[in-house]
């Protein structure tokens, strides 16, 4: 039987790669949206690596902040008010997370790496109400469906392989940056 400490340490772990798992998700639908949208198959992100971190960070942070949805423990119309509160939540971290992370790389790297110029409701082009909205349905579903239900399966797993594909990934994702920032 894992101890508490264990298995807190598997969740970590499992948590840990789900956020590679997830950056590397954005960077495919960034590029995917990017193609149908514009029909240009263009480079997305700061990396070299296929990761848009936002992403991953974004869903780390909702899901130490806010937890599991739970979208199914209580009866409508709890359940219905619940989720609502819960999409608010995750689209307000989400959005405070892709302002900071527009805010950051534009002013100290003096990259803009994404425009919402033309979308109304925007706040200095980094967010937009029409996607924020947007993410704050998609990440409970995202959470509940897919993230969950990884994470709980991947902290059962043998820790070992986990935690050397953390630590491969996490070196490669700052030499990455390090690289292409002051490069």
């Amino acid at each position: 039987m894992k101890t508490a400490c264990a298995e807190r340490g598997g969740r970590t772990a499992a948590a840990i790669f789900l956020f590679f798992l997830f950056s590397f998700f954005g960077w495919v639908l960034e590029k995917l949206w990017f193609y149908f949208a514009y029909g240009a198959n263009a480079d997305r992100g700061f990396l070299t690596l296929p990761f848009c971190t936002v992403y991953g960070s974004a869903l780390l942070l909702i899901r130490a902040l806010l937890g599991e949805p739970f979208l199914r423990e209580q009866s409508y119309p709890r359940n219905l008010l619940r989720f609502l509160c819960y999409a608010a939540l995750a689209a307000l971290i989400a959005s405070a997370a892709e302002l900071a992370t527009g805010l950051l790389f534009e002013h100290a790297f003096g990259v803009r790496l994404w425009s919402y110029r033309d979308c109304p409701h925007n706040l200095f082009g980094y967010v937009c109400l029409p996607a924020s909205v947007g993410w704050g349905f998609l990440i409970p579903v995202a959470l509940q469906a897919v993230w969950f239900p990884l994470e709980r399966r991947l902290a059962l797993a043998n820790g070992v392989w986990l935690r050397a594909a953390n630590g491969v990934l996490a070196c490669a994702l700052v030499f990455d940056f390090f690289f292409t920032a002051f490069a």
